[in-house]
């Protein structure tokens, strides 16, 4: 069983999968303004989920970059989501011993997978778009941006897509 996230401070979007099925989906949201706070928040939801399905021993997580330059917006939120990514590390280390495995993987990877295009001159709503009527084709759900995102990552993961990221 996998747990697949698309990670934000305001509004994470979840999956859980048992093999090829789909098995519970939602979102996690904060609307403090503490940035801290919010990694908080999207941190004890997680692992909520993570005790609710003591099952998973793997999450798949939408890798953090910055997008369209690096502008001082940018270069907040990116700090927002590396240390979201770091609260689950360490979540993952402090309170799973290692026994589940986190894996990242590019947007523009899982996209590949499941047949979305993007690239040059594709905007970001138009992803968010095609993603949510991949859901909606594919599993019959209306959901949100974050919560589809979330369940096409999942559906990429099955299909084996190479989730892993090479540093060197």
């Amino acid at each position: 069983m996998f747990l697949s996230l698309d990670l934000s401070t305001k509004s994470s979007g979840w999956a859980v999968y048992a093999g090829d099925s789909l098995i519970d989906h939602g979102c996690i949201t904060s609307s403090s303004t503490d940035m801290i706070k919010r990694v908080f928040i999207m941190r004890d939801g997680i692992d909520n989920l993570l005790q609710q399905y003591p099952e998973i021993d793997k999450i798949i997580v939408e890798e953090v970059r910055p997008e369209g330059g690096y502008g001082v917006g940018n270069q907040k939120t990116h700090k927002a989501l590396m240390y979201l990514q770091a609260a689950l590390e360490f979540l993952i280390h402090d309170n799973y011993n290692k026994k589940v495995i986190i894996d990242y993987i590019y947007p523009s990877y899982w996209r590949e997978a499941i047949g979305i295009k993007t690239g040059r001159g594709v905007k970001r709503t138009s992803l968010k778009e095609q993603d949510i009527e991949f859901v909606k084709e594919h599993f019959g759900l209306d959901v949100n941006d974050d919560e589809a995102d979330a369940i096409c990552i999942g559906y990429a993961q099955n299909k084996k897509v190479e989730t892993e990221i090479n540093w060197e």
